[in-house]
């Protein structure tokens, strides 16, 4: 049977992770905890290597992340038409931390106006080898290699051509921020959102494109996973990198990008004398306040001390009257509520037992929970346990009482550089752990 009477298979090796991902609807990603960028043994592939033996899988593609090849833009100042690849490697030394081979440097060379861009990538040779070494022990034969920001580039060209800025989460406080033009990258960086990175991103446009205001492109401000996969008609659960060898040429239903004013605009405006009264201001605020509760309340204890000396003791008495204190009220505690989450966190849900529909139920009570990016696949190994391995920030206090089936379950923490946010791994009988309720009973 031919690769293409099959769906497609794309490999995203991470760091401490190999996710893999299937152009199909249901169970169509999976997770092993190994590293294809360190030396692996045959030993220690074995399980890997016998999964694809046994799903007859051969072929596939593969996602580099960008911290493994990383793209600069260099500027000359006049038109050229060759370059030396060693002028290159100068122009390029101080932009990584690893050390650069001639082979592992390409570049294109872009006239524009009086000068020249020279757009490079710079390969990690020595991860690269380790990573290629891995998929031969396997028996794997990659169809196409593509970086997480080429890919994105590719698929978001359906919806913007111009030049602009796309953020692209890679954990739960950093980004890869992609410069853009034409469905090209020009510039990756590893970011924080904060303001001086962006800042300083800008200036790359500027210098590139002259354009101070590109369109910056964030997660749940201007684009959505979900929904751009829904446009292609694909599963809600692929990220964008994926997603871009699924639909290939294939068009959108309908253009759903929206572009909105650059987030940093307004802030460039601000000069330094601006920003320095606008520092000082609330200062000048809190002490005004400051100063007026504190007179109230002085004002409030003499005005008291006047009303008790004008108090009159009846004739022949000679010791003051006793204040009458009422009791305090006591109210009954609020009663403390569980910390609500975001649902557009990534779930998966694996099956780790030989009960086939079991992932789909938990799915269907998440979504009823109302979250809405929820992914299921069956695990590569099984287990006896209900597991939950989350990044440091989510509270699984939230899904152990929401739960019943999970209120017991194993707490690991999940990789900052996990696709997902939450792994539900199934262990038991769901039917048997579960409590009754009114909610309709759901067949596997």
């Amino acid at each position: 049977m031919s690769l293409f009477s099959k769906p497609k298979v794309v490999l995203w090796p991470k760091k401490d992770s190999l996710e893999i991902y299937f152009d199909k609807t249901d169970n169509n990603t999976l997770s092993f905890e190994i590293d294809l960028w360190q030396t692996q043994s045959s030993d220690s592939l074995q399980n890997l290597a016998n999964f694809f033996q046994k799903n007859k899988i051969s072929q596939l593609y593969v996602i580099l992340d960008d911290n493994f090849v990383i793209t600069k833009t260099f500027i000359y100042d006049s038109i050229i038409t060759t370059l030396d690849p060693a002028e290159v490697i100068t122009l390029a030394k101080d932009s990584v931390d690893f050390k650069i081979s001639p082979e592992a440097v390409t570049f294109d060379l872009e006239p524009d106006n009086e000068r020249t861009l020279v757009r490079t990538r710079i390969f990690n040779q020595e991860k690269f080898l380790l990573l290629s070494s891995n998929l031969e022990k396997l028996g794997l034969k990659v169809i196409e290699y593509e970086t997480l920001s080429s890919a994105i580039a590719k698929l978001f060209s359906h919806f913007d051509k111009s030049d602009y800025f796309f953020f692209y989460p890679i954990s739960s406080h950093d980004y890869l921020a992609i410069l853009l033009n034409q469905g090209h990258v020009y510039l990756t960086s590893i970011i924080k959102k904060t303001l001086p990175e962006l800042k300083k991103l800008l200036n790359y446009s500027q210098a590139f494109f002259s354009n101070s205001k590109p369109t910056q492109y964030f997660p749940g401000e201007n684009y959505s996973e979900t929904e751009i996969s829904q446009r292609f008609q694909k599963a809600s659960n692929l990220p964008l990198p994926v997603l871009s060898f699924f639909v290939g040429n294939s068009k959108p239903n309908t253009a759903i990008i929206k572009p909105i004013e650059p987030v940093i605009d307004s802030i460039q405006k601000i000069t330094p004398m601006e920003n320095n009264k606008k520092n000082i201001l609330p200062i000048i605020a809190v002490f005004l306040i400051t100063i007026l509760i504190t007179s109230a309340i002085v004002w409030f204890i003499l005005d008291q001390n006047n009303k008790n000396t004008e108090i009159n003791t009846p004739a022949g008495d000679t010791q003051p009257q006793t204040e009458q204190i009422s009791s305090p009220v006591i109210s009954e505690a609020p009663t403390p509520t569980l910390a609500e989450i975001s649902k557009t966190i990534k779930i998966q849900v694996l099956n780790a037992t030989d009960i086939n529909g079991q992932a789909a139920t938990l799915k269907t009570e998440l979504t009823e929970l109302g979250f809405t990016n929820v992914a299921t696949g069956n695990s590569s190994k099984a287990e006896t346990t209900n597991q939950i391995q989350a990044k440091k920030e989510i509270a699984t206090d939230y899904f152990l009482q929401k739960i019943p089936q999970f209120s017991d379950s194993t707490i690991s923490e999940l990789a900052e550089s996990s696709s997902y946010d939450i792994i539900f791994i199934i262990g038991t009988d769901l039917k048997a752990t579960s409590t009754p309720s009114a909610s309709p009973t759901i067949n596997p």
